[in-house]
């Protein structure tokens, strides 16, 4: 075996979806900001993401973390963000599987049943506060980033479906939301085909009309995801299915995503401060949260979501990566189009 790469990453599962938490082999990143680095990473090191991400180590439901030194000093840990899809400003399920990776692996040190740490992302500062007993973690409760709605009932126009009405909240991440009742669908695996090919369209044909940008951010970004929703398995509990990337669907309801439909029902007088919300994922996992106080952000209302969680270690890894493999990006079927052949050559170093 000859490798001039290797990295060591702790998979795990976060309400089903997959986070790959990656500890070791992380390329140096510039900036003095995460959101500087995670820019700096995706223009430099985008064939880190495809290889960790793609098959054959990864798939179109993988996600991943790459941990790092912080910049704000208020920090304990620097995360950065990754998907199939691409580069992401912040990922909760990703955050609460990072969180419970580093304190059961003894990377942070617990110190207490109930610890707290500090997670410096490219959205902003956030806080996991971990439940811990018998050195397992039984709970992740993450105090996410403000959020807000954006666009309410804007009206887009889609082939062969007419004027669809959507909103776009912000939670970490920006999200298109639509009801798949507006589809005649249903959020269950037996529809997740038919709403993936209706969201990558419904994405295209909003990002084509619509430009938001986040109040502190210079300019704006392509929406990434879509959020479908439907009623959940008993009363009082609200269901997902998120699309990412090409061909993503989220096995979690989706961190940010939950932050996102809370900070909508809450601009639409559906959903009160400290009001518990259940989100239930495509398979019926769950997230608990809750909107725990107002903010104001450059003039603009926001509110700050409370997720709970939980994930699990499902593998410590090592990946090599040898010259005269011809996947060394990766490939995909029906996604990682952008995966190159070869990536690296017999003389190029790569960290």
């Amino acid at each position: 075996m000859h490798s001039r790469s290797h990295f060591s990453v702790v998979d795990m599962h976060s309400a089903g979806a997959q986070a790959r938490v990656v500890i070791g082999g992380v390329p140096r990143a510039k900036g003095a900001t995460m959101n500087e680095k995670r820019l700096y990473l995706a223009a430099n090191y985008d064939h880190v993401r495809k290889l960790l991400m793609y098959e054959p180590r990864g798939g179109a439901q993988m996600s991943g973390s790459l941990i790092m030194e912080p910049c704000d000093p208020r920090a304990d840990v620097g995360i950065v963000f990754i998907e199939s899809g691409g580069w992401l400003t912040m990922c909760g399920a990703g955050t609460i599987g990072a969180a419970t990776a580093l304190i059961e692996t003894g990377m942070f040190k617990a110190t207490g049943p109930r610890t707290s740490i500090v997670f410096d992302t490219p959205a902003g500062l956030v806080t996991a506060h971990v439940e811990i007993k018998n050195g397992d973690v039984e709970s992740v409760s993450l105090a996410n980033v403000p959020s807000y709605l954006a666009l309410k009932d804007h009206p887009i126009e889609m082939a062969g479906q007419g004027t669809v009405n959507v909103d776009i909240a912000y939670g970490g991440n920006f999200y298109v939301i639509v009801p798949a009742s507006r589809f005649h669908l249903e959020v269950a695996p037996a529809y997740a085909e038919r709403l993936m090919a209706i969201g990558r369209l419904l994405r295209e044909e909003t990002n084509a009309a619509v430009s938001v940008k986040h109040p502190l951010s210079a300019i704006a970004a392509p929406i990434p995801n879509v959020i479908f929703t439907g009623p959940g398995s008993g009363p009082g509990i609200h269901r997902n299915l998120v699309l990412f990337g090409e061909a993503g669907v989220d096995r979690s309801p989706g961190g940010t995503g939950t932050s996102a439909r809370m900070a909508q029902l809450y601009a639409r007088g559906e959903l009160s401060l400290n009001e518990p919300f259940l989100h239930e994922s495509i398979i019926g996992s769950r997230f608990e949260g809750k909107l725990t106080s107002v903010q104001n952000v450059a003039g603009r209302e926001m509110v700050i979501p409370l997720i709970t969680g939980r994930a699990f270690v499902i593998g410590l890894r090592s990946f090599f990566i040898d010259p005269q493999d011809p996947f060394q990006e990766g490939f995909g079927v029906g996604y990682a189009a952008d995966a190159k052949r070869p990536a690296f050559t017999a003389h190029e170093e790569r960290p």
